[in-house]
């Protein structure tokens, strides 16, 4: 109690006694710097400017204005990383603001760091910094940077300390703070409490003590939360997985901050320089040609459908409001009339059948499965007109025994099937064969009429159709391989996993490329060897390095790529960006200009 008056006192001395205390930062403008892993601090000057100072002395502008270096001699590697060198300048250490990385697995791993100055740090402060990733106009932050100084702790420890007590008081509890989810989870239990108990006012009260004691709320799931310790340089160096949307072919990351003093003053940290990914994918080797298959055509068609509708016991007549029969008779008048009105086919004929179950006697349930058939068929001449009536015809099977015994054999809700069945086959008089299975086995019995029965009373659609137009009975027609084009824009969308199941049984380049973006190096690889001759070119080369790279096969990897960019000499440029071909330069301990034309 005592350290807390103490912090207090400090911090009411500080109010007092001092203007705003982010006043300084007001006029200076400090920023924290955030750049690609490299040799040092990031400062890359425009290219153009760089280049323009190769023969003459430059002076060029860093830091965002605020410094500024005399450049002399500029040297540049493979990757495009820019170093200025000179006896007169400044030290910097120069790295590129741009980066490419490979997907894999469906992400690409990005990693910067962050460098914070001395200027922003204090011990009355609190800085946060929110790395902010762009992607085609849409904006996600990433898990937020603190940094906070002592007093601006201890400070928000003692908020969250006085909150916890007075939301004890209202709750009549007694424990004490952990974790700042905790001090929530009390607080909507308050709320919530006045609320449901008609206590308006002191719900807005209670949230408004809230607002004004917790000032200086922690940051939700902070990637770093700090307390600094003595000021200098940190250097915090960020990785983060991300998965890219089916559009991505660049990324910018800068980040947000602010400072917050325990005077309640507030710094907002101009937006730090931006870094760019470029995202390369195994997507710009796709096959994009369409794929076709040879389809049989048949003159004649047939149409199935099975329905269930629920009669009065022992009646034919058709109730609507019976069961789940508007469901049913929708979908039966559904389907005629799509079938009739359409203009490919012809119908020929339509067969409704109806059967029963064999609870009863076989002559009078096959005389009512006949009717029932009948009633159906009027009701459809009445919802379709009498053009329909010469379309139809109908049947009746009576006891579909053949059915049942199709449902219980093997069923191990039927444990005496086998008997059961055999019964039925063995049968002279089914009438007298049902009840004997009833006597015999109850307990089977009882399964079957509440379960199996009902399957059993059924009116089947049968459709006749022919196409229109057509005079042999067969037709082989060339068309589109709808399945595999859908397989083909899966893995555009970056799809893989369904693009797997879509392109399983399709051995092609582009299967190998799903198995590659899934890392199932090996299996790809396969695939590729195994493509014939007509389906092998220089892009299915260059996967296949890339498979044999990860495969740890940097010989063989190396041959398969020096093969791929002479027959296409493009895939050089692209052979830069992907690592799995800088690996095999570094195995094969060759440099990438050794096979420069």
């Amino acid at each position: 109690m005592k350290l807390h008056r103490t912090i207090a006192y400090f911090a009411l001395c500080i109010l007092m006694l001092s203007c705003a205390m982010t006043h300084s930062l007001q006029r200076s403008t400090p920023t924290a710097d955030i750049h690609l892993p490299g040799n040092g601090p990031v400062e890359t000057p425009e290219v153009e400017d760089v280049e323009r100072a190769v023969t003459q002395m430059r002076r060029i502008s860093m830091n965002g204005g605020r410094d500024s270096a005399y450049l002399a001699e500029v040297e540049r590697d493979s990757t495009g990383e820019v170093t200025i060198k000179g006896e007169n300048i400044q030290t910097v250490y120069i790295v590129a603001k741009s980066k490419t990385v490979a997907e894999r697995n469906g992400e690409i791993a990005i990693d910067f760091i962050v460098s914070i100055p001395a200027a922003l740090q204090s011990s009355t402060w609190g800085l946060s910094l929110t790395p902010v990733i762009e992607n085609n106009g849409t904006e996600e932050a990433l898990q937020p940077l603190s940094i906070r100084g002592e007093l601006f702790s201890d400070i928000q420890k003692r908020q969250y300390w006085q909150m916890n007590k007075y939301l004890n008081r209202i709750l009549g509890d007694s424990t004490e703070l952990t974790t700042t989810t905790g001090l929530a989870a009390k607080y909507y239990e308050a709320y919530n409490r006045y609320i449901a108990g008609g206590q308006k006012r002191r719900a807005d009260k209670l949230e408004s003590t809230y607002k004004q004691t917790i000032s200086f709320p922690y940051l939700n799931d902070p990637r770093l939360d700090s307390v600094l310790i003595r000021k200098g340089e940190i250097r915090y160096y960020y990785t983060q997985t991300y998965r890219p949307t089916k559009d991505t072919k660049r990324l910018h990351l800068f980040f947000r901050g602010r400072v917050d003093a325990i005077d309640r003053s507030r710094y907002d940290l101009t937006n730090s320089d931006t870094l760019t990914y470029t995202v390369t994918s195994m997507l710009s080797l796709l096959d994009n040609e369409p794929r076709y298959m040879l389809k049989i055509i048949d003159k004649y068609v047939e149409v199935r459908d099975r329905n269930y509708i629920t009669f009065p016991v022992g009646r034919a007549n058709v109730i609507d409001t019976m069961g789940q029969n508007h469901v049913q008779l929708a979908k039966i008048e559904r389907l005629m009339d799509t079938l009739i009105n359409q203009y490919e086919f012809f119908v020929d004929s339509i067969t409704i059948t109806a059967s029963s179950s064999p609870d009863g006697s076989m002559a009078t349930n096959g005389r009512i499965a006949a009717e029932r058939a009948r009633s159906i068929k009027e009701r459809l001449v009445r919802k379709f007109g009498r053009e329909v009536d010469t379309l139809i015809r109908t049947r009746s099977i009576g006891e579909d025994w053949t059915l049942l015994k199709r449902l219980i054999r093997h069923n191990s809700d039927v444990p005496h099937w086998q008997e059961i069945t055999a019964m039925i086959d063995q049968s002279q008089n089914l009438d007298v064969t049902e009840p004997q299975i009833r006597q015999k086995y109850p307990k089977d019995y009882a399964y079957m009429k509440e379960i199996l029965y009902p399957q059993l009373r059924a009116v089947d659609f049968r459709y006749n159709l022919r196409r229109v137009d057509m005079v042999k009975d067969t037709v082989v027609l060339t068309v589109l391989d709808t399945t595999y084009m859908r397989g083909v824009q899966q893995l555009r969308d970056r799809d893989y996993v369904g693009a797997l199941r879509t392109l399983n049984d399709y051995k092609c380049q582009n299967l190998a490329i799903v198995l590659l973006s899934l890392s199932y190096d090996e299996a790809a690889f396969e695939i590729l060897e195994q493509l014939p001759p007509a389906e092998k070119n220089a892009r299915t080369d260059y996967l296949a390095a890339i498979a044999l790279s990860r495969m740890n096969r940097p010989h063989e990897g190396l041959e398969y790529y020096l093969k791929a960019i002479q027959a296409d000499p493009v895939l050089k440029f692209r052979g830069n960006l992907d690592p799995e071909i800088q690996i095999l330069y570094k195995q094969n301990n060759v440099k990438s200009t050794t096979y420069d034309s």
